[in-house]
């Protein structure tokens, strides 16, 4: 598991995009395009944030082969509605389960260097998760958000699109072999 549910920290950390994300989830619901749950209290919304989560991180594991996802940057997830956070840092075996990774920096430092993020809603989420959203599509309507500096926000697109891809989505997957 990534380290989604030990994170102790909570991180009081805003999104510059968190509000446009929402705006387009609220846009694709009216349109038909996802489903919204009834209102959930928090504690109910970070409990499906968490699972979704994890979803997305067993999909990315199945998915890519060793040398993909070592070739990942370590980047965060962050479920807009609960203000979820995941941290995805790959390792051989997967996504590592024990990192403690400082708040996210959503601004660049003076070195310009900022986290990887991949901003989602939840209702966004949940349909990826279950193929009937491809995750192009999603970024192509606004309820997912990759902001990363350009190189690796390209390797985490690929790496979402190759779990999600447009057209077939299989559960059964092939990978390579290490």
């Amino acid at each position: 598991m990534c380290t989604i549910c030990s994170l102790t920290i909570e991180f009081d950390v805003d999104h510059p995009e968190t509000l446009s994300v929402a705006v387009a989830t609220r846009q694709a619901i009216d349109a038909g395009l996802l489903t919204c749950d009834a209102e959930l209290d928090m504690a109910r919304s970070r409990h499906q944030a968490i699972l979704l989560l994890g979803a997305l991180q067993q999909r990315l594991e199945a998915v890519l082969s060793p040398s993909a996802l070592l070739a990942l940057p370590d980047f965060f997830v962050l479920m807009i509605e609960s203000r979820t956070w995941g941290y995805f840092t790959p390792t051989l075996r997967g996504f590592a389960t024990s990192a403690t990774p400082s708040s996210p920096r959503v601004e660049p430092d003076e070195n310009g260097d900022r986290d990887c993020i991949v901003l989602v809603s939840q209702a966004a989420a949940a349909t990826i998760a279950e193929g009937g959203l491809p995750f192009v599509e999603a970024t192509d309507l606004g309820v997912a958000v990759v902001d990363a500096p350009s190189a690796p926000a390209a390797l985490i697109r690929a790496a979402f699109t190759g779990a999600y891809p447009v057209g077939c989505f299989s559960k059964f997957v092939c990978t390579e072999v290490a």
